[in-house]
């Protein structure tokens, strides 16, 4: 699991290391062409922003804060399924779709409280980026660190992914911008970031995938 924004509560490192250095030679034009320092190895997961109204379960009212400069606010913040609320914890926020604050975004996490913000934050505080940001061991992967994905793409019980599937996930440029909470990471562990819930049951969507022993080519 990727942390949020958590305000009320080798040769590896060296090679991306380089790549943040040396701008200049592993951005830009190899960026552009494809071309990068292959680093193979990862295990990839994804994470997504839950959105109320796909989840179900008793309602559960919760306290906490209305502002993100908060640390320990005890407003009520109303009542949510508790299906939506456990997902909140694990993927670090989710979209409110009923009543006061339908719209903004409920954030939390397991050692820590509740509180509204406007959007799904990484763990520096912006915004999260569709198809873009990724949450990486800083060690291996610093922040900033930019990659792209090197085909195939299988998953962890061997099968190819669908074209439109690998074709998104290839197509995409990652950005090294946040990183994963206490015991959810490892070195080789990346975690991309795939945007909101656009239907029930997100273990039914085709997004919701592992990947092992995947190449990636960093800037």
């Amino acid at each position: 699991m990727a942390s949020s924004l958590n305000l009320p509560r080798g040769a590896l490192a060296t090679a991306a290391a380089a790549c943040l250095i040396a701008l200049a030679g592993c951005g830009g034009d190899d960026e552009a062409s494809g071309a990068g320092t292959l680093m193979p190895g990862f295990r990839l997961t994804v994470y997504y922003t839950p959105v109320e109204s796909f989840h179900g379960g008793a309602p559960q009212t919760i306290q906490g804060c209305t502002s993100i400069g908060c640390e320990s606010g005890i407003q009520t913040l109303g009542a949510f399924p508790a299906g939506f609320l456990s997902e909140v914890q694990l993927q670090g926020s989710g979209r409110i779709t009923s009543g006061a604050h339908a719209g903004q975004y409920l954030h939390g996490s397991f050692g820590g409280g509740f509180w509204i913000g406007p959007s799904p934050f990484d763990a520096y505080g912006s915004p999260l980026r569709a198809f873009e940001t990724a949450a990486a061991d800083d060690a291996v992967l610093p922040r900033g660190t930019r990659f792209k994905l090197v085909a195939p793409l299988t998953e962890s019980g061997g099968a190819p992914l669908p074209a439109a599937v690998a074709n998104r996930l290839l197509s995409a440029t990652w950005d090294v911008q946040d990183h994963f909470e206490a015991g959810y990471g490892g070195a080789r562990h990346l975690d991309l970031y795939v945007g909101e819930q656009e239907q029930p049951h997100f273990a039914s969507s085709p997004f919701y995938l592992m990947l092992v022993n995947q190449t990636i080519a960093v800037f």
